[in-house]
């Protein structure tokens, strides 16, 4: 437990050292097919909806970004967070709310002096609710774009 403390600590203060950093605001495509993000560091929240036939969800989400957008090499850089995630089946009349943790890892492609980012993100996913469970899509996966709102 005081390893798991010194761990979180240590990535906090870590991305709170960035927190001048920029919020972002974009866009990105996957599982769900489509989310907004928005990101204001150490952040990450998103919203999207799976148009998928006879199982349309609303799906929101939110992580705290312990590594956020860390310098690897080059223009490339990565991130991981802890977050959790909702989603709503507008169409069903039981069980219409599922609920989660997530776990996402990200590698990005910072250029034009960091103002635009493109990522690549998989997050594996539990349910919590209705039942603890392997959800139905156990790893949501992402690709999209963001840009600095300096």
């Amino acid at each position: 437990m005081l390893c798991l403390i010194v761990f979180l600590f240590g990535g906090l203060s870590s991305s709170f050292a960035y927190g001048s950093r920029a919020a972002r605001f974009g866009f990105g495509v996957g599982t769900p097919n489509a989310v907004i993000i928005y990101r204001p560091s150490p952040f990450d929240f998103r919203g999207g909806y799976d148009f998928t036939e006879g199982n349309q969800f609303i799906f929101l989400s939110g992580d705290l970004r312990l590594i956020d957008n860390r310098y690897l090499t080059g223009p490339l850089h990565i991130s991981f967070g802890l977050g959790v995630y909702g989603k709503i089946y507008p169409e069903r009349e039981s069980e219409a709310f599922e609920g989660g943790t997530r776990l996402p890892i990200g590698l990005s492609v910072l250029f034009l002096n960091n103002f635009v980012e493109l990522f690549v993100e998989i997050a594996p996913g539990f349910d919590l609710y209705p039942k603890p469970a392997f959800s139905e899509d156990p790893v949501q996966v992402w690709a999209g774009i963001t840009l600095s709102m300096n």
